[in-house]
């Protein structure tokens, strides 16, 4: 069964190795034969089958599979040894942002803390001075009033901006029967009270007074002028009181 090359001067040393599909064909054969073969005289010899002998055509589909082969001839059909591995690819570029997902539903709202513990009492503060309200006054004596003349003032007091209550007072005389007298009480040119007597007995002396209240945007003068009709007149112990309400 063993097919020897003929020799010749250039193939004397050659010999035929067995191939994997000679192997395979000649496990198929045997099986195929039902084992007579091997039951007759042993395992047959790859050497022993001549080449193409035995075709892929006289194999029944499936009659033959790898636990019907040799350990070595397995190893002939196994797969070669893996190669060494290639370098990582480079990275990929990044994916798109996703859509923003729905915003979640609001929590419960916690329990009220419990309340703090008050803190201590600050000291007093210390007291304020004691406000004080200064009137302001003047006063004046003998001043003649003139007969038929121009009101003339008898007393007289500047006060600085703000609100008063204002207080006058003088005594008035004259020298003929029946005369008459006036007087006005004035923040600048503003009168802010008034008085008149009629029919006066003569040589007699009237006290007067008058009062207001008031309130000046600045600086302002505050005054008594008086006059007489008839006769010459005069007045004295003039006073003005000027006291601030705030």
């Amino acid at each position: 069964m063993k097919r020897r090359a003929t020799r010749s001067p250039g193939n004397r040393k050659r010999q035929l190795w067995p191939t994997p599909s000679i192997v395979l064909a000649s496990a198929a054969l045997f099986i195929a034969l039902g084992g007579t073969a091997f039951a007759a005289s042993g395992l047959i010899q790859a050497g022993e089958i001549a080449p193409g002998a035995v075709t892929s055509k006289a194999i029944r589909a499936g009659a033959v599979e790898p636990k019907d082969l040799s350990t070595s001839t397995r190893a002939l059909l196994e797969a070669g040894a893996h190669g060494e591995t290639g370098p990582g690819g480079s990275n990929g570029a990044n994916g798109a942002n996703g859509p923003n997902g729905a915003n979640g539903t609001n929590g419960i709202d916690g329990t009220d803390g419990s309340n703090g513990v008050d803190g201590a009492k600050g000291s007093n503060g210390t007291n304020g001075t004691n406000g004080t309200i200064a009137p302001l006054s003047a006063t004046k004596g003998l001043t003649a009033l003139p007969t038929a003349s121009p009101p003339t003032t008898v007393v007289e007091l500047t006060v600085p901006a703000g609100s008063y209550v204002v207080l006058a007072k003088t005594d008035l005389s004259h020298t003929g029967a029946g005369d008459s007298v006036e007087c006005s009480l004035k923040a600048g040119a503003t009168a802010i009270d008034q008085i008149a007597m009629k029919t006066l007995p003569a040589l007699a002396a009237i006290p007067a007074s008058l009062q207001a209240v008031t309130t000046t945007a600045s600086p302002t003068q505050l005054s008594v002028q008086c006059s007489v009709l008839v006769a010459n007149g005069a007045a004295n112990f003039s006073s003005l009181i000027a006291i601030p309400t705030g």
